[in-house]
């Protein structure tokens, strides 16, 4: 590296010919052009002369004016503030010692640097009447020293977050905090999108980004501010978005952000995908300031982040799908047994009180009689026991409603509620399964539910009309699912939007992307609709 030269002054004496004096030459021509600092100090601490190297190491790093560099003035004019960390190797070498210090720290206002120091006494008749000052730079080794230890614990901490007592969560914070601190980032986050569903936040940890930062992303994915980040993630290489900052707070999508970029320091962001199985799942974002390089060793580094933060995502899904797994096992014993013993003593229950019923009847006991009439009632709470452990062992089935469907899983609970609840429930909808993704079948089921039950329990219907039907008539085809009942109906204005569960069911709406809608008025009844575009056409509906 070469260090400039103050102004265009020298402290160096002008190294002049003269014969005989070779040794003397050649020393001039070593104290100016050597690649070490090197100055002269007297007992007082004043500066006799220097080299240009140790002038340049002033002005290059401390902002020292290259005036100032000159003879006569002290070494703490020059280091102001350094007194403490430098008196001690000072008075030792005043005291005739040979001082050698590696990495001497010096921090003059934001400016922290290192240097190799060796103060070597000088004599004079066997006193000493000051000291050479030699110095190498050694700032660069420090920091990638310290950068390398930054980067290995960082490493070690996300690895040590990696276990299926830790939250994923917590390991993406911590990807995040390891990335800021390796990297001097202004500041990070970790995005970790739905398999299903690009435009919605699954995970998210960041460090250096104000509170409520996390509600914000997701609002400007909501407004469809997709473009900067998650395209430029999807080409699978680090890419480095010049004048993000200012391209983002000019685009209208990205409004919830905006506030929060008011004062920042970080203009360009840099993007490292998360690749798992040979796809994107999200990525590291680094917000860093503006024409900010990143050279193949900061890539090489990102890039290892970036996989082990993939490996804990997906690890995180394997966790997740064996807890799932091994309920879905156990819901299932659940079921089995329930079938088995449950189920089997209320059907022998539900035919000795008919049986019972008959025989009374045969001997001409009147239905009032009360013997009769507690057999008939016990009749009737069987079979709404059985319903109930009908329904509950479907609820307990979750693989039924993936076997059979969206229709014919509403079919079998309404059945169920009809029987239970004396209310007649029709369901009518296509024959062919519908197209739709798991998690969004299981958020319109639960839904339907919803409204059939507070249909039962609330409306005072004499019926309800579950109709399922896909319309292609804007080219892309609609799935419209109408709940409606002929109960007393409500005004939904005067009740709220949380009445009834409609705030239930609005969330399950919101979190497949339908449209949820409400319309009822006294002694109209109740219909609730959703709507949601689905992948293709299916069948005419059938009853």
């Amino acid at each position: 590296m070469t260090w400039p030269v103050p102004g265009e002054r020298e402290t160096v004496a002008p190294v002049t010919r003269r014969d005989g004096d070779l040794d003397a030459q050649l020393l001039e021509i070593f104290f100016d052009r050597v690649p070490m600092g090197i100055a002269v100090f007297d007992k007082d601490l004043r500066l006799q002369r220097c080299n240009r190297t140790w002038a340049g190491f002033f002005t290059h790093y401390l902002g020292v004016p290259a005036e100032s560099v000159t003879p006569g003035k002290g070494m703490f004019e020059l280091i102001p503030g350094q007194e403490e960390v430098t008196a001690p190797l000072l008075d030792a070498a005043l005291a005739g010692q040979v001082v050698r210090q590696a990495a001497h720290r010096l921090c003059t206002e934001d400016i922290v640097t290192y240097w190799d120091v060796v103060f070597a006494p000088t004599f004079v008749d066997g006193e000493v009447t000051g000291f050479v000052d030699i110095v190498t730079d050694a700032t660069e080794r420090v920091r990638a020293y310290e950068q390398l230890e930054q980067r290995i614990s960082g490493l070690t901490a996300i690895a040590d977050a990696m276990t299926v007592q830790h939250p994923l969560e917590k390991t993406l914070r911590q990807v995040a905090r390891s990335v800021r601190s390796a990297t001097r980032a202004a500041a990070a986050a970790v995005i970790v999108w739905e398999d299903s569903d690009l435009l919605t936040l699954a995970h998210y940890g960041d460090d250096g980004l104000p509170a409520g930062y996390r509600a914000a992303v997701e609002a400007t994915y909501a407004l469809g501010a997709r473009s900067l980040i998650r395209d430029v993630a999807n080409d699978s290489r680090i890419n480095v978005i010049r004048g993000f900052r200012t391209h983002a707070l000019a685009d209208p999508d990205y409004a919830p952000l905006h506030p929060m970029w008011d004062g920042v320091d970080y203009e360009d962001a840099v993007v490292v995908p998360l690749g798992s199985r040979g796809r994107c799942v999200g990525c590291v974002l680094l917000y860093v300031k503006a024409g900010r390089e990143v050279d193949q060793d900061e890539r090489t580094f990102l890039q290892a982040i970036a996989d082990q933060a993939a490996v804990a995502v997906e690890n995180a899904h394997l966790f997740q799908d064996a807890e799932s797994h091994a309920t879905l096992v156990e819901r299932q014993r659940l079921s089995r047994e329930l079938h088995d013993s449950v189920s089997q003593a209320l059907f022998a229950m539900t035919l000795h009180a008919s049986a019972v019923a008959r025989e009374l009847s045969s001997r001409g006991t009147p239905p009032t009689d009360p013997v009769a009439a507690g057999v008939a009632a016990l009749g009737e709470l069987t079979r709404g026991a059985k319903a109930e452990m009908r329904a509950l062992i479907f609820e307990l089935r979750p693989d039924a409603l993936a076997a059979e469907g969206l229709v014919v899983a509403l079919r079998r609970q309404a059945a169920a509620l009809a029987s239970r609840e004396g209310l007649p429930i029709d369901v009518v909808g296509p024959a062919r399964r519908l197209p739709l993704e798991a998690s969004t079948e299981e958020h319109l089921y639960r839904l339907v539910l919803e409204a059939l039950n507070n249909a039962a329990k609330h409306s005072g219907a004499r019926g309800v009309e579950v109709l399922i039907e896909v319309s292609d008539t804007g080219g892309t085809p609609v799935l419209t699912v109408v709940v409606s009942d002929d109960g007393r109906g409500f005004d939904p204005l005067a009740v709220g939007p949380g009445h009834l569960g409609q705030a239930t069911m609005r969330d399950r709406a919101a979190a497949c992307g339908a449209e949820f809608e409400v319309s009822s008025a006294a002694g109209e009844g109740c219909t609730v609709t959703v709507r949601l575009p689905v992948g293709e056409p299916v069948a005419p509906p059938t009853a």
